[in-house]
């Protein structure tokens, strides 16, 4: 018997092993397969771009994970919390942490969910792996947060906080919107919007800063994750490229899911922004930079430019994004420091040496945003609300973008449906809104429950309990516990204070 080539060898593999129902009506066993008006011809041919077969993939991941949790157990074991340049990047990664790991865990439902309705070999093998993946990586950060545990208020109850948390709310509209339309669009959500044109700025950025700053357990978390995104996102650009080759008649349906994918994971990644710009002393890279270059070169310049063959434009609100690139890390700062008291993360009083980036990088800061950051020099519950923020009805992140245009006027939107005024964030939400209105009319606000009287007859401790939180652990940081502590620690093993 002649010897398989690699192609051959991964075919016979992974083809063949599907059931195929002949005593059910398929309709029955698949009964999303049709719903979406997706024409498939012959998705037999289509392939998973990676060929990998099972037990391959499993000997690279044992391998990434020796590599990781060796740089884990060696910054565990050395002190390297104690070592980083400021202590208020862990407020950062607690702010990662309570958003992107609770995504990492509904991203492999979610994988299954699209393999279990979509009855195509390649696909389901691709998405059983990247299923795996996403437990993976929610496994590796909940390692991660739980050292951070021992040495860090907000951690201590991540079920709870990950749960009931308003913030949180923002990651899970976004996986229960996906989680709720058909198996292609969702494919589109996942494997594409967020995976091929978001995962990049997602990690990379925030890792690089992560090494700027001497956080090596993060940068390594960083890395042994982001190498398993080019198998994500080379499936996304497949899948994406089989369903338009498919039929000329896939090509308006996708290009309505692109146009609001693509909105609802910008949205979705606003708080990164904030994390790049604002919680590393040390910046190896802005927000504007990283957009410019994983998202306006990369995706707008040249991902885009192919699929024009096949009659795909830009996202309907691409342009607005680019112009947000301008104001947006400091716009979601802002709110993070306006709703402080209700984060299990804290914010902090700029530096003299913050000041000089931000300004040196953004033009716009020192006229529009400097004053407002000043307020909390003498006084640092100077910008706190009280209570909870109104959110827009898609995406959940507050209301309270300003117009890049016109920096006096907010992007908020409104729309009526059944005698209803619902409020949205932008153009983008709004557009999104006002084509599904039914699905977006039944969000859930927590402010709603937080007037409704929901949390008790002081609803600020009813607050804190619903979340898991005590009032210590929020507010602002150079005054914190976790601070006093931080310095403690350097104290007892000799290093030289860096940075207040």
């Amino acid at each position: 018997m002649a010897k398989l080539g690699i192609k051959e060898k991964y075919h016979a593999m992974t083809r063949d092993l599907m059931w195929d129902p002949q005593n059910y009506d398929k309709k029955v066993v698949y009964p999303l397969i049709e719903k979406e008006g997706i024409i498939l011809k012959d998705p037999s041919r289509w392939e998973d771009p990676f060929r990998m077969a099972y037990n391959q993939y499993v000997k690279i991941q044992s391998e990434k994970d020796g590599i990781y949790h060796s740089v884990r157990n060696a910054f565990e074991a050395n002190d390297g919390h104690a070592k980083v340049v400021d202590s208020r990047w862990y407020e950062g990664v607690k702010l990662f942490a309570v958003n992107v790991q609770p995504g990492e865990y509904q991203a492999h439902r979610l994988m299954a969910y699209i393999g279990r309705h979509i009855p195509i070999e390649a696909i389901r093998f691709a998405t059983f792996n990247q299923a795996i993946d996403e437990l993976r990586h929610a496994q590796i950060e909940i390692k991660h947060y739980a050292h951070m545990s021992k040495q860090m208020d907000g951690l201590h109850n991540i079920p709870r906080t990950s749960q009931n948390l308003w913030v949180n709310t923002v990651v899970k509209s976004f996986f229960d919107d996906a989680m709720t339309a058909g198996p292609f669009e969702a494919l589109i959500a996942i494997s594409f919007s967020f995976e091929y044109v978001f995962t990049n700025i997602l990690f990379l950025p925030f890792a690089s800063s992560a090494g700027a700053v001497g956080d090596e357990n993060f940068a390594a978390v960083g890395k042994t994750v982001q190498s398993d995104e080019s198998r994500h996102m080379a499936l996304g650009m497949a899948a994406l490229k089989m369903l338009l080759e498919e039929d000329e008649r896939n090509v308006p349906i996708i290009q309505g899911w692109l146009d609001k994918w693509y909105w609802r994971a910008y949205r979705m990644f606003c708080v990164l922004a904030a994390l790049v710009d604002y919680y590393p002393r040390i910046r190896p890279i802005s927000w504007k930079q990283a957009f410019e270059t994983y998202i306006e070169e990369q995706v707008f310049n040249g991902l885009f430019k192919d699929l024009k063959k096949y009659g795909i434009r830009l996202p309907k609100f691409a342009q607005d994004s680019i112009k947000e690139k301008e104001t947006y890390s400091h716009s979601v700062m802002r709110l993070l420091d306006q709703y402080k008291v209700a984060n299990p993360y804290r914010v902090f009083t700029l530096q003299p040496d913050d000041y000089e980036w931000l300004s040196k990088e953004y033009p716009m800061f020192e006229q529009h945003y400097a004053s407002f950051f000043h307020n909390n020099d003498e006084d640092i519950h100077a910008n706190s609300h009280p209570g909870l923020p109104a959110v827009c009805s898609v995406c959940q992140v507050p209301a309270e973008f300003p117009n890049p245009d016109n920096m006096l006027e907010l992007l908020t939107q409104y729309s009526e449906y059944k005698g209803k005024t619902y409020m949205t964030c932008s153009p983008g939400c709004k557009h999104i809104f006002d084509n599904e209105p039914e699905k977006y009319s039944q969000f859930w606000w927590p402010a709603e429950a937080y007037l409704g009287g929901e949390f008790g007859e002081d609803p600020i401790a009813g607050m804190f309990k619903y979340t898991g939180l005590t009032p210590e652990e929020t507010g602002e940081h150079y005054t914190s516990r976790d601070h006093a502590r931080w310095l403690e620690h350097r104290r007892h093993l000799g290093l030289d204070k860096i940075y207040f």
